[in-house]
């Protein structure tokens, strides 16, 4: 310990070095180094005058709260161009620190201080990453600050922070990147007002639907709409669960579930026993289970949802739509009786589901595939009953 806490001392003296490949030297050092001692080190190299050694020492911070950050890469929503409706499903490739990581408010604060003051566009990307990786909501209006710049991978970022801090009063103040002449960055507002779930972009996202002329726009609509259930949408629902496009089907046959009215389970389960794509038929699956269907079967929709998590493409999907449902006791239940016979991938889908469910019954379960004899199920179960426990 003490030879380690002499290390760190001196790596900390040499952020007064007038060499600045020699203060990057030290601050990967210490993100190597690990451990609180190294958290108290790094956080002078935020005042660092070279805009590299910031953008390090930034990741090097979320690294220490979420190990493996630094050493993975940064790819946020630019880096990776991904514009797809799904996105949103794909929490696997988007970090951010457990429920029960509790991050430091002059970590977070000297982050946005980054993110508000650096000229380099690089830099401040990835400060306003990292501010949604620790959930820093304390820094929204800092976050909203930088959507002034207009560079297209800082925008992205900030929408994706967004996403993860989940502050529905923070999408009016988005709604005008839905008018965006950049397709791709009006996808992504269209993608972060829905999921703020803050329902007054209902009328803001009718008025891009009636203006739009894109496909790829009304596919990620759609699926907003879906998100912010609301009547209004019906006919638009009702017009489009049996269009030829599948994005088109599969958000409409979502938006139908989340307005949960008994009458359209018939008519969505002959969809789903027909529907022959598999995007389509997971909204139509997700739609039947929530009306009521949670039944455990060979072929019922919520089995198809378990074993859709075998299917590394569609994966992240499937784990989406069970996380929602598994709000429900009901669904919750049949998953347990289905969690010990599981395969592997189902088991470590199930794991993550039931720790982001946050409820109590699933506890029993949760310990059960601790025990698994597959030593990266019983970490996932580990993992998942600390989140859990967190939220009770």
């Amino acid at each position: 310990m003490r030879v380690l806490l002499a290390a760190v001392a001196a790596f900390s003296l040499i952020a007064q070095e007038q060499d600045a490949k020699a203060r990057m030297k030290a601050v990967v050092a210490l993100i190597e180094t690990g451990g609180p001692q190294s958290l108290d080190a790094l956080t002078p190299y935020l005042a660092d005058p070279d805009a590299g050694v910031q953008k390090t020492a930034v990741d090097g911070l979320v690294n220490l709260y979420l190990p493996g950050y630094f050493k993975s890469g940064w790819r946020g929503r630019f880096q990776k161009a991904t514009g797809a409706v799904t996105d949103r499903f794909t929490g696997g490739d988007d970090p951010v620190v457990p429920s029960y990581v509790t991050v430091r408010p002059e970590i977070t604060g000297g982050i946005a201080k980054v993110a508000a003051e650096t000229s380099s566009m690089e830099t401040k990307a990835a400060a306003c990453r990292a501010l949604g990786v620790l959930r820093a909501g304390a820094a929204s209006e800092t976050l909203l600050g930088a959507l002034a710049t207009k560079n297209t991978a800082v925008l992205y970022e900030v929408m994706t922070a967004f996403e993860k801090i989940r502050n529905p009063a923070v999408a009016p103040k988005l709604f005008y990147l839905l008018r965006d002449p950049d397709e791709k960055v009006q996808i992504a507002a269209i993608q972060t007002v829905s999921l703020l779930g803050n329902k007054e972009a209902i009328a803001p996202l009718r008025e891009a639907w009636t203006r739009t002329k894109s496909d790829r726009v009304r596919r990620a609509l759609m699926e907003a709409f879906a998100l912010l259930p609301d009547e209004s949408n019906r006919a638009l629902f009702d017009q489009h669960v049996m269009a030829n496009d599948d994005l088109l089907r599969a958000g409409a046959a979502e938006g139908l579930g989340r307005l949960k009215a008994k009458d359209d389970l018939a008519r969505l389960k002959t969809l789903f026993e027909g529907e022959r794509k598999i995007r389509p038929r997971l909204s139509l699956a997700y739609a039947v289970v929530n009306l009521g269907q949670t039944e455990i079967s060979e072929l019922s929709p919520l089995q198809y949802l378990i074993n859709t998590l075998n299917h590394k493409a569609w994966r992240g999907v499937a784990l989406g739509f069970m996380k929602e449902l598994s709000r429900d006791a009901s669904v919750r239940f049949a998953v347990h009786s289905a969690a010990l016979q599981a395969t592997r991938d189902e088991k470590l889908g199930i794991a993550e589901i039931l720790g982001h469910a946050g409820a109590k019954d699933s506890i029993e379960v949760l310990e059960a595939l601790s025990k698994d004899k597959d030593t990266e199920v019983s970490a996932e179960a580990l993992r998942a009953l600390r989140v859990l426990r967190a939220q009770l």
